[in-house]
């Protein structure tokens, strides 16, 4: 019994690197780059049970985590690097415009195409040529705070303030095409504002990152989050009452961050 799980486990690392090869050619064949393999494996969350998923990383730029599966017969790869391509080169245009809003952002863009792996491979592609191609894609804008720069000592924020925020950055985001976008932003505490850097270079999302010191340390990172949606007529979904009401439903953590702080 012990041999054949030897040789279990070695035919089952055999067919890894074998996909791992075929995952990697594939790619650079795709896109002319070179890429690395971060894991393969596995079955949850794949189009069917018949793929492998993986992650890999563009070696120009390891902060771009892409999702790629691979047929268990390794005929057949699907990935979602253009995704990933098309939101690196909105990144700084948008990041420009948040820096009108807020002097301080920090962003992370992504594509989200739900079950569809894109076909092209014209990496260079803007953002409206891409949602042209892939209509049901959503845009995720991800803009992180220093919370401290926005709140006083009680943790109280001006809701009027940040609302005409909100609603001055949709206004540009339409202005320049990214529309069909989910905006997220997140206010972090001046500890996690500086870790942002090593949260995207983690081998997991900025999110998941804070989520994971939060359970970690037991100290909030994140102390406010505000979302909307920026529909594909420019126009923003939600009323301003809805969206001003994450402000105060994030107070209590607000206040908790400040007393862990020692302040109050």
């Amino acid at each position: 019994m012990l041999i054949l799980s030897m040789f279990s486990f070695m035919g089952c690392a055999s067919k890894d690197e074998k996909a791992e090869t075929k995952i990697l050619s594939s790619l650079q064949e795709k896109y002319g780059e070179e890429f690395v393999l971060d894991g393969i494996g596995g079955s949850w969350g794949t189009m069917n049970n018949n793929t492998l998923k993986a992650i890999v990383r563009p070696k120009h730029d390891a902060t771009l985590k892409v999702p790629v599966e691979i047929t268990k017969d390794l005929k057949k790869v699907y990935d979602k690097y253009l995704n990933q391509a098309v939101a690196k080169n909105a990144e700084q245009p948008i990041q420009e415009l948040a820096k009108r809003i807020w002097p301080d952002s920090k962003l992370i863009i992504a594509n989200d195409t739900g079950l569809t792996y894109p076909e092209h491979s014209d990496t260079g592609m803007s953002y409206k040529e891409f949602l042209d191609h892939y209509p049901m894609n959503t845009q995720l804008v991800k803009v992180y705070l220093n919370a401290d720069d926005y709140m006083d000592a009680k943790g109280n924020m001006n809701s009027q303030a940040e609302s005409e925020h909100y609603l001055s950055f949709a206004n540009q985001l339409a202005d320049y095409q990214y529309i069909n976008s989910l905006i997220s932003i997140i206010y972090l505490t001046p500890e996690a504002y500086e870790k942002f850097e090593e949260a995207k270079k983690s081998k997991d999302t900025v999110d998941n990152f804070y989520s994971d010191e939060e359970k970690k340390s037991g100290v909030l990172s994140v102390v406010t989050r505000v979302g909307y949606t920026l529909g594909m007529d420019g126009e923003v979904e939600e009323s301003p009452e809805k969206i001003l009401g994450f402000i105060e439903t994030w107070k209590e953590k607000r206040v908790k961050s400040l007393e862990q702080r020692g302040g109050l």
